[in-house]
């Protein structure tokens, strides 16, 4: 048992920390993308259920974008809200010629809401680039035009970072929370770089308009309740005809704030761990193993007690696992220009461990709740 748990250690371990050296040539790719200063017709997005709280200070930086006001529309889209997120709507409307609005009453069993919101606000937009962003998204004004120069003749889908707002910002927990959403983002450009993105947020993306048109929208994704960003992101990228970049300047970013309650951070997080099993094979294929690398550190810490022989092989993979993420953070915190968390490494990295392990089966009983729906089984995510 000993023998078998520490050649699996050494092992996953080294196989690990070369995947994250892979992953760091995809990082150095990212400055060698091609920027443009044209300033094409955009429309931006903002699909909305009950985000009274949230609206006024996104519309207010939605105003405030650089962007030529000739060549920019908001489209807001009020999902069946039954708070005041309508009339805020309209009084943007009133205010701003610059604004468009229009609701939706109903739910459509064959569309995930907030798909159905994007793709009806998609097909009324105007502009052939499309930017997306959530209400409670914090973009700062030159956002839509940073967004917008990472199209070049090649490019069809622009990636966004979206990094968490801290308040108050000596919130310990929420800065570890920051620096957890900081290795997806790691993830997102390292991949977006080596030429196969695999995930991606919803509160910062833009693609081409008559992209999401050729390639059917949503398709065969358009019922799940979620996936609106990284199974779209699937769709493109497997289409293998479009060019996919990634924003990496601070003025790309759109601030966001992390789950305001535990309850919220769970579902959250099994929602994302929800869709494991959606994605390509390959994939699944490495999500699989990096579950099994992190179980394989919870049993083998379990077998210290009874052999305490496996300790160095234990610490010394322990230790190198940690080590090798640090490097490739603080190499992606300087890339997408945000240290800000990094000395919360060593709390985070020791929660890491449990946390991907647990969300991971917990994301496969699909029981989540999600925006407006009550903590429910969801079949077709």
């Amino acid at each position: 048992m000993t023998e078998t748990l520490s050649l699996l250690l050494i092992l996953l371990t080294g196989a690990y920390l070369a995947v994250l050296f892979y992953l760091s040539r995809g990082l150095n790719r990212l400055p060698l993308q091609t920027r443009t200063s044209s300033r094409p017709p955009v429309s931006v997005i903002v699909c909305a259920h009950n985000e009274e709280e949230n609206l006024p200070d996104c519309i207010s930086r939605l105003q405030a974008q650089s962007y030529p006001a000739e060549a920019i529309e908001f489209i807001l889209v009020n999902d069946r809200s039954t708070d005041a997120t309508e009339a805020l709507m309209q009084n943007a409307v009133r205010r701003d010629s610059r604004f468009t609005t229009f609701s939706i009453t109903d739910r459509d069993p064959a569309f995930g809401p907030k798909k159905r919101a994007i793709d009806l606000a998609i097909r009324r937009a105007r502009g052939e680039l499309i930017l997306l962003t959530d209400a409670d998204g914090r973009p700062g004004p030159l956002w839509a035009e940073t967004m917008v120069s990472y199209f070049s003749n090649y490019t069809d889908m622009v990636l966004g970072y979206a990094p968490y707002a801290i308040k108050p910002a000596n919130h310990f927990t929420k800065k570890v929370l920051a620096l957890e959403y900081l290795s997806h983002a790691a993830i997102a450009a390292a991949t977006c770089g080596l030429g196969y993105p695999i995930t991606c947020v919803g509160t910062n993306m833009a693609y081409r308009k008559s992209m999401y048109l050729a390639i059917d929208g949503f398709g065969e994704y358009k019922a799940h309740i979620s996936g609106d960003d990284d199974l779209f992101l699937t769709r493109v990228r497997d289409a293998k005809q479009y060019g996919i970049a990634y924003a990496t300047d601070k003025e790309s970013h759109v601030f966001n704030n992390p789950p305001q309650l535990w309850s919220k951070f769970i579902h959250q997080r099994m929602r994302y761990a929800s869709k494991g099993f959606e994605y390509p094979a390959k994939v699944t294929a490495g999500l699989i193993t990096y579950f099994i690398f992190n179980l394989l550190f919870i049993i083998a810490f379990a077998a210290l007690f009874g052999q305490p022989s496996l300790t160095p092989y234990f610490a010394g993979a322990l230790l190198a696992k940690w080590m090798g993420e640090f490097w490739f953070m603080r190499k992606s915190g300087k890339m997408l220009n945000d240290l800000r968390h990094l000395k919360t490494f060593i709390y985070a990295a020791l929660m890491h461990i449990p946390y991907v392990v647990i969300f991971a089966l917990l994301g496969q009983l699909n029981y989540y709740q999600w925006a407006d729906t009550n903590p429910a089984h969801h079949p077709e995510a």
